[in-house]
């Protein structure tokens, strides 16, 4: 079973792995198709922007000075940094018409960057090609950034230069490249928030798939448990029963001898005796267990010093090598039923021995509020991850998967039913090979 449980918790964790995976997948997969919805809508608005007689105005008033450039150039006037000096110069006045011509015209759903480049200029003079500039220069734009940028097209914008004067060479062609790049303020989180739907649906599958997996695990694990407990519980009774039994079965065989004394009589009597009330016992024990607090019948008599401490007495007798002393405040008076009293006591001492106690002290005092009654002793002690379940029904404390004390796991159980139905509260503390201390505190009102 346990096998079977360890193979259950890893084909669930694979289980949620695989499928975390999976959905991974498809929202990498839904986030790059979305993306590419997006810039592909983007880059129509942008191209059929790109036909408009403002914008090619402002194209071609950018590419004419860079004619003038090259021309300049060529006669040794200006030098590439004059251009660029030139280029930032007048980048803020155009991106600010461009700006403006954009809103006008084109009615973005999102912040859309737009940027022009020259990439290169080339001056070709019959089959001979000159390379005036080669790099890529920001001379126009929107002025909104972004980390990441598309290309959006390339361009190659050609004119002729004539010769002004004699000196002038031959006619020749200026040939400059250009790229148009666009970009998005937040892109990724504009793709997100229109996956949010989908984010959350995803989220909320695989919380619900990991709940269902753990409360079909708890619930395998708790059905073990219980079946693990009721397999002791019979192994125990029949234990439990099989001694008394045994014994009053040869008490009976020994009142089937004909030649049986007096004295054997008596010892006979009082083994059926003996045995009767344990079988008395332990069917109380049983039968107790099936009560819950609520159906315990409270009687209110009131407990003195004297009667706790005859209970005490009388159990000594049974166990005169184990010391067991006690502490009795006088004046105090329990308001609880005798018989009630005497089996949560006879019950928790008797577990003190059970457990390796060789010394036990009892101790009782009352407060304008309360009665207590304290339970100390020195034996093996109860583990701490063991102390929290010590009082569930048929629970019995193992080490090394061995049960080493004889009983049925119903007498913390049925101390606790009781003390419950007179409202008052059971409390252990222990430690490990040094010893347990049970509290009990029942109110007195």
């Amino acid at each position: 079973m346990k096998r079977k449980i360890i193979l259950l918790i890893t084909g669930c964790i694979l289980t949620v792995v695989a499928l975390t995976c999976i959905q991974g997948y498809f929202i990498c997969n839904t986030y790059e198709l979305k993306k590419k919805e997006v810039k592909d809508v983007i880059r129509k608005q942008l191209l059929a922007f790109e036909d408009d007689p403002e914008f090619i105005a402002i194209e071609d008033a950018c590419m004419e000075k860079s004619r003038d450039f090259v021309k300049a150039h060529k006669g040794n006037k200006n030098s590439k940094q004059d251009y660029f000096d030139y280029i930032k110069k007048n980048r803020d006045s155009l991106s600010v018409a461009l700006s403006s011509i954009m809103d006008k015209k084109v009615n973005f759903k999102h912040k859309i960057g737009y940027s022009i480049y020259i990439t290169a200029i080339f001056d070709n003079e019959g089959t001979k090609k000159d390379t005036v500039y080669l790099g890529k220069q920001l001379v126009l734009s929107n002025n909104i950034k972004s980390r990441d940028e598309f290309s959006l097209a390339t361009g190659i914008w050609k004119t002729k230069i004539s010769p002004s004067s004699k000196e002038d060479r031959d006619t020749y062609d200026i040939e400059i490249q250009s790229g148009r790049n666009y970009s998005f303020e937040s892109l990724q989180k504009v793709i997100l928030q229109e996956m949010i739907g989908l984010l959350v649906f995803s989220v909320l599958l695989i919380t619900f798939v990991i709940i269902l997996f753990y409360l079909s695990i708890r619930n395998l694990i708790t059905q073990k448990k219980i079946a693990d407990i009721k397999t002791d519980f019979i192994n125990n009774i029949t234990h439990e029963f099989n001694t008394p039994l045994a014994a009053m079965d040869i008490a009976v065989k020994t009142f089937e001898l004909e030649s049986i004394t007096e004295e054997q009589h008596k010892n006979t009597i009082a083994i059926i005796k003996r045995q009767n009330q344990r079988l008395q016992s332990i069917f109380s024990q049983v039968a107790g267990a099936s009560l819950s607090s609520q159906e315990i019948v409270i009687d209110n008599n009131i407990i003195s010093s004297k009667e706790i401490e005859e209970i005490i007495t009388d159990f000594r007798l049974s166990y005169p090598n184990i010391t067991i002393s006690h502490s009795i405040q006088t004046a105090v008076q329990i308001p609880m039923n005798q018989f009630h009293l005497n089996t949560i006591l006879i019950n928790l001492l008797d577990n003190a021995i059970k457990y390796g106690a060789s010394e036990i002290k009892v101790t009782c005092n009352q407060t304008e509020t309360f009665a207590t009654l304290l339970i100390e002793d020195n034996g093996r002690g109860i583990p701490e991850n063991e102390q929290k379940n010590i009082f569930e029904k048929f629970y019995r404390i193992e080490k090394n998967n061995l049960h080493n004390a004889k009983g049925l796991g119903l007498g913390l159980f049925y101390v606790k039913q009781i003390v419950e139905s007179y409202k008052g509260t059971i409390t252990v503390k222990s430690v490990e090979n040094k010893g347990t201390s049970l509290l009990i505190s029942i109110p007195l009102q």
